[in-house]
């Protein structure tokens, strides 16, 4: 199966390469599952970031500077818990046995919701993935063990090593995959 987590700082392009590799592998006739995080700006600024199940389109917020005050957060922003619940844990248990899952991203965010690991772990052994990863998942003993455990190649990318990275995990990907019937 394979096992593959993006890093590297933010801006970089991790959700732009996931989309990608995600837009090929729905070309190559492979069920697609799992979601992607944007973010949203207003007016030039950064105000929040949405997760969006990447199959279905159903999307909420997963975060927002001003919305959800009184829970959880991280920096400045207000993690709305229910996003999990409503998006991102439906998005994986929809996966069906060697599709490819999405995953964008193991992160701050989605981790404060105490079943989105376990998910993931539920899920695992049954399908190809492919996510992004924030890049102090090292100091989460819990997310360090999950990559560990499961043997996935975590991957840097940089704005130098970026089109060879998409280059060749697309050749793993049409290597790797098979259409699911």
């Amino acid at each position: 199966m394979l096992r593959i987590l993006i890093t590297g700082q933010p801006g970089v392009g991790k959700t732009t390469l996931i989309k990608r590799l995600a837009d090929h592998a729905r070309s190559m006739g492979i069920g697609i599952y799992g979601f992607i995080t944007t973010e949203v700006r207003e007016g030039g600024s950064r105000i929040g970031f949405k997760i969006i199940d990447i199959n279905s389109g159903k999307e909420t917020w997963l975060a927002h500077v001003s919305l959800f005050a009184g829970g959880p957060t991280v920096g400045r922003y207000n993690v709305n818990l229910k996003a999990m619940d409503e998006v991102g844990i439906p998005a994986i248990r929809a996966a069906s046995p060697g599709s490819l899952l999405v995953i964008d991203e193991i992160g701050k965010m989605e981790l404060i919701h105490n079943g989105f690991l376990r998910t993931l772990e539920e899920t695992v052994n049954n399908v190809h993935i492919l996510g992004t990863i924030y890049m102090a998942y090292r100091t989460n003993r819990p997310v360090a063990s999950f990559v560990s455990k499961y043997g996935f190649r975590v991957i840097t990318l940089t704005k130098v090593n970026r089109d060879q990275v998409l280059n060749d995990l697309t050749r793993e990907l049409d290597k790797e995959i098979k259409p699911v019937q």
